[in-house]
């Protein structure tokens, strides 16, 4: 790849501060709605598609169209073995599977889904969020900034920094849901989990959309059990899917390794931006 030079034949300086100009556009971008929630309660405090376009825009400044078309072939990396789909869906499934079920063998009451919303109204749910939730975010975090944070550090640190921006990103989200819909610490502690499985994910797979899948089919099947137990043991929940996903990252630690997160790939740079 071609790094732009200045007129003294030194790196330009998006390229010399690609992480710095990502998380910046990707906060200001997406925090940009969040003022209007004063307006609207009900709205959304953040736009979906900042990771992306952030990612975009770095790449672009950072090394030219060149770089741009490096970020966005990622997407078409679908081909990779079937044992990361059923991974990437399976896992988050079982995890709030697990979790429900612990919760109820508490003592909660089960959970009531409602109607039978069928295949076809899951299906189309996970579609909508691959896109709204996967793409946008996951070509950031995954795509673009993990690769980054790998060049020098090992894949777990780079693993677990990557989480706490990506939930310090959700900040309105928190601060502007009366309800408590989201806890903090359980979310935190979720949310680093989930940023150690979707490193391993894409350092073993070397697939975006593999990652895509994962955060939809979480996204998915959280929708479908969260609402229903709302109340007393709502936080009992969230504590135990925190945990679960713990106990998971520790799990592919220990099996991957903290140096690569990775077993089936070395650590290749052209994964992501080089």
């Amino acid at each position: 790849m071609v790094v732009p030079m200045n007129p003294a034949g030194r790196a330009s300086w998006p390229a010399a501060h690609r992480l710095a100009v990502f998380f910046a556009l990707a906060f200001a971008i997406s925090w940009l709605v969040w003022p209007l929630t004063l307006l609207n309660p009900n709205s959304s405090p953040l736009i979906p598609f900042g990771p992306a376009l952030a990612a975009a825009i770095t790449a672009f400044l950072a090394g030219g169209k060149a770089e741009l078309l490096q970020l966005l072939r990622q997407l078409a990396r679908w081909r990779v073995a079937g044992r990361w789909y059923l991974a990437a869906a399976g896992l988050p499934c079982l995890l709030v599977t697990l979790s429900t079920g612990l919760t109820v063998s508490g003592g909660a009451p089960a959970p009531e889904l409602g109607p039978n919303p069928g295949w076809f109204m899951l299906l189309g749910t996970f579609a909508f969020t691959l896109v709204t939730v996967g793409l946008f975010e996951e070509l950031g975090w995954r795509g673009y900034a993990l690769p980054l944070l790998q060049r020098d550090r090992p894949a777990l640190s780079a693993a677990l920094l990557l989480g706490l921006v990506w939930a310090a990103w959700h900040l309105p989200e928190l601060l502007s849901d009366p309800t408590g819909q989201r806890p903090p610490l359980p979310f935190l502690l979720m949310v680093l989990a989930q940023s150690v499985l979707l490193g391993w994910l894409y350092n073993s797979s070397g697939s975006v959309p593999i990652c895509m899948v994962f955060h939809a089919a979480f996204n998915t099947s959280g929708a479908l059990v969260f609402p229903a137990l709302l109340g007393p043991d709502y936080l009992t929940l969230w504590w135990t899917v925190a945990l679960l996903h713990v106990l998971a990252a520790l799990v592919v630690i220990a099996v991957a390794g903290p140096l690569r997160l990775a077993r089936t790939l070395d650590m290749n740079p052209s994964h992501g931006i080089t």
